[in-house]
């Protein structure tokens, strides 16, 4: 499995299909995940500080704090192995994290590609409704209802959109469609990552 040379950052709209993608790329790429919302909902069960954090924030459908996830990037990238490169799944979403991640990198001299997966707002309700039948029910039952969603899509419009415009900035993004088949998705995702490549090479 070949090596990118830089790093993936994924992010994306609610239920736009980020994990599906990412495991994708994980079968074609020598890549290891970052999976904040993972560590998100090991918190949310966890007796401690954080987890009753957590449960204060991200459970009611705001973000997550800030200062855990700095603490959580630092850890991530400290740990990269040296046959792997770091794919972000859902992380940074804020400006302040994304130049937070942008720092580090560099210091370490790395790059880093963002791609962003958008969806339009019905398809978010559409989706997110849904998922709270399938297998990860029982954690989706307390992110997806109608008021908490459409919490978090005003949220996500509002700070992870703040994101998006500085990656695009450094021209280090490209926006994705996601309403639209998955193979296509994932024909559109390795497109913009080879590009990315070729433009790395030149």
């Amino acid at each position: 499995m070949k090596r990118l040379g830089f790093n993936i950052v994924l992010l994306g709209m609610i239920a736009s299909g980020k994990e599906t993608q990412a495991n994708i790329l994980k079968k074609k790429y020598a890549l290891k995940f970052v999976e904040s919302g993972v560590y998100w909902r090991k918190l949310l069960k966890e007796k401690s500080v954080d987890g009753d954090w957590v449960r204060r924030t991200t459970g009611k459908g705001s973000p997550a704090p800030v200062a855990l996830m700095k603490k959580f990037l630092v850890r991530e990238i400290a740990k990269k192995p040296k046959n792997k490169d770091l794919l972000f799944l859902g992380n940074p979403r804020l400006k302040p994290e994304a130049q937070l991640l942008k720092k580090i990198l560099s210091k370490k001299r790395q790059d880093f590609f963002a791609l962003y997966i958008s969806l339009p707002d019905k398809e978010v309700y559409k989706r997110s409704l849904k998922r709270r039948t399938g297998k990860m029910k029982g954690i989706y039952k307390v992110f997806d209802t109608k008021k908490i969603i459409g919490t978090r899509i005003k949220w996500h419009k509002d700070q992870v959109g703040k994101t998006v415009k500085y990656f695009q900035s450094l021209k280090k993004l490209k926006i994705i469609n996601g309403n639209q088949p998955i193979p296509k998705v994932t024909k559109d995702v390795l497109k913009e990552i080879e590009e990315y490549k070729k433009r790395r090479e030149n």
